[in-house]
């Protein structure tokens, strides 16, 4: 902090009041929220990770990471977790959000229908919440951060586009269920369609769609290989969530390794097939960047009173097994 005592020439003020703006000091505000001994209570809502390896415990960790960084400001965390396979649980955890008086939420908004229930709920409490994963934009949201889940449904049609023959067949996976419901995946489905939409019609793409409500089911293990086993000309496959796994474990009992595949997230089981090869693209958004800088994002507006970005759009990483050892 500069005083005006006199005794520090012109120049060097001057200096200082430029490296102090540079780097958005805030002393009194952090000082504020330390003498003021006021608490700040934030609700994270998201599926529950499957393992400690899956997609869903990779925000956790950025979530816990920023707590560690501002919990000396009195801010506290509570997580509830969902069933990715159940809206009713997301609802239960919901509940119990609404009857915390929170200050703010950061929330997946998972399941479209449900989501548009809390939120609406939020509202009339005045309690801002922030996404991550997927976004909800006529919502009237603190911030969203994430990956523009249609632009990387976009991004996955060009790569088969550019990588498969020009008379070849692509199917659009979804391991999903209720999928109308789940929203990061229809945007992602949207972005696919919109890049094949703008061809000339002598130069369309067959484009083939199958929904599977759970990939670990014998019946739909069945459904797969059938559908690649009659249609041979299905040379691109993009599968629209984090699940690829289930589809290279087919094509390898197939020993089907013709196929171009694009799939989400990096994670254990995706990063096994892509070294085998039966994944070729595996399409990235930094979940753990994403928890990190929702709780962040709560703590400048609540704790510091600083203005946010209503959007926040994390990277579109593509990763192939070439430059699989040298992403961070």
């Amino acid at each position: 902090m500069i005083h005006n005592r006199g005794e520090v020439s012109k120049a060097t003020r001057d200096k200082i009041q430029s490296i102090i703006e540079e780097m958005e000091y805030q002393p009194n505000l952090l000082a504020s929220a330390l003498a003021s001994k006021k608490t700040f209570s934030f609700a994270l809502l998201v599926p529950e990770p499957i393992s400690a390896e899956s997609y869903w415990n990779k925000p956790l960790i950025g979530v816990r990471k920023a707590f560690q960084e501002i919990h000396q400001y009195g801010v506290n965390v509570s997580i509830h977790l969902f069933k990715q396979s159940d809206p009713l649980t997301f609802n239960h955890e919901a509940k119990i959000i609404l009857e915390s008086n929170q200050e703010g939420v950061v929330l997946a908004p998972f399941f479209f229908r449900e989501s548009r229930e809390f939120i609406a709920e939020l509202m009339k409490r005045n309690i801002p919440y922030v996404f991550i994963d997927s976004n909800i934009k006529e919502c009237d949201k603190l911030s969203y951060i994430g990956q523009d889940s249609f632009q990387s449904g976009t991004l996955a049609a060009k790569l088969l586009d550019y990588s498969v023959p020009a008379e070849a067949s692509i199917l659009i996976l979804h391991y999903a269920k209720q999928l109308d419901n789940m929203n990061h995946l229809v945007q992602r489905e949207k972005g696919f369609y919109e890049y094949f939409s703008k061809r000339k019609p002598e130069s369309a793409r067959n484009l083939i769609t199958q929904e599977i409500a759970d990939p670990t089911t014998e019946e739909s293990q069945n459904i797969i290989e059938t559908l690649l086993q009659t249609n041979p000309q299905i040379q691109g496959i993009f599968v629209t969530n984090s699940q690829v796994y289930y589809l290279a474990s087919i094509l390898e009992k197939l020993n089907l390794t013709g196929i171009r595949v694009i799939g989400h997230d990096l994670i254990h089981e995706n990063i096994s097939f892509l070294k085998k090869g039966f994944i070729d693209f595996l399409i990235c958004q930094r979940p753990e960047e994403q928890g990190y800088n929702a709780i962040r994002t709560l703590f400048e507006h609540l704790v510091l009173k600083k203005e946010v970005k209503n959007e926040k759009y994390t990277s579109i990483d593509i990763i192939t097994k070439e430059n699989l050892d040298y992403y961070k």
